[in-house]
């Protein structure tokens, strides 16, 4: 039942009883009115045909005039019903499991089961994959990094080989150019100094004398100096004067490689 239901119930039982009673209080009040009213009309028409002897009798007492009847009780409101709270539902009653639905339970829990584990290895497995391939990958162009750098390495260092190569070759060519010229001037040299010689009387042989000779530019001799003797000492003597004379001696006339003929060595025979 609902609550509008309740109080409209309330308020009706309310006002009947309301009449009930104005109703009862109703019929009390006539009620004696109706008995009262007979009872005072045959005291007045009471009529004597003589008049009695008049006796001096004390007047009586007057009745009592009913007391009003006490007034209806009012109507205490009554309680309002507390609300009926729904009966607690009852437990349903446990189904029984049968052994079948119970097996086929269990089955599907179990395949539930394997397929969360092997769904959850496939994703590792995945995973994994991933991984490997990204590592490879990285590996991959590791390799090829380092293989870009070995070929620079080695074509830079192939550069540095040829250009050293290139550099030995044009030293040694220098080198071969500056011995030629060296040989060359020395020679023009030796052949210089033997038109001052003077060879000793009766000079056996074709020996040999050795000489340091310092020049200055311009071919002047600073120095002379006797490194390995001929064995015969006239000889050595004439060589050195003849060198002392030829001065200033033959050069190339580029200044620049006056440095290789500053310190010569002379090898001087009186048969070359």
């Amino acid at each position: 039942m609902s609550d509008a239901q309740a109080r409209k119930e309330k308020t009706v039982s309310g006002v009947a009883a309301v009449l009930m009673h104005l109703a009862f209080f109703a019929l009390l009040v006539f009620g004696v009115s109706w008995q009262k009213t007979p009872q005072e009309m045959a005291t007045t028409v009471d009529l004597w045909s003589t008049l009695p002897p008049a006796k001096t009798e004390p007047m009586p007492a007057p009745e009592p005039k009913p007391e009003p009847p006490p007034p209806p009780p009012k109507a205490k409101p009554e309680p309002k019903p507390e609300p009926v709270k729904p009966p607690p539902p009852k437990p349903e009653p446990k189904a029984t499991v049968k052994p079948d639905i119970a097996l086929k339970e269990k089955q599907e829990k179990e395949r539930k089961e394997k397929a969360k584990l092997e769904q959850e290895k496939k994703a590792k497995d995945e995973q994994a994959k991933r991984e490997k391939a990204e590592k490879d990958k990285a590996d991959a162009k590791k390799r090829d990094e380092d293989k870009a750098r070995e070929q620079r390495e080695a074509e830079a260092k192939r550069v540095a080989n040829e250009r050293a190569e290139a550099e030995r070759k044009i030293a040694a060519a220098q080198a071969a150019a500056a011995r030629a010229l060296n040989d060359k001037y020395v020679g023009i040299i030796q052949n210089h100094v033997k038109r001052y010689i003077v060879e000793p009387p009766n000079l056996q042989g074709n020996p040999q004398v050795e000489f340091d000779v310092v020049l200055i530019p311009g071919g002047e001799v600073l120095n002379v100096k006797l490194r390995r003797s001929s064995g015969v000492p006239a000889y050595d003597e004439a060589v050195e004067r003849a060198i002392r004379k030829a001065s200033p001696l033959p050069l190339p006339p580029d200044p620049t490689l006056f440095q290789q003929f500053r310190e010569l060595h002379l090898r001087m025979r009186p048969k070359e």
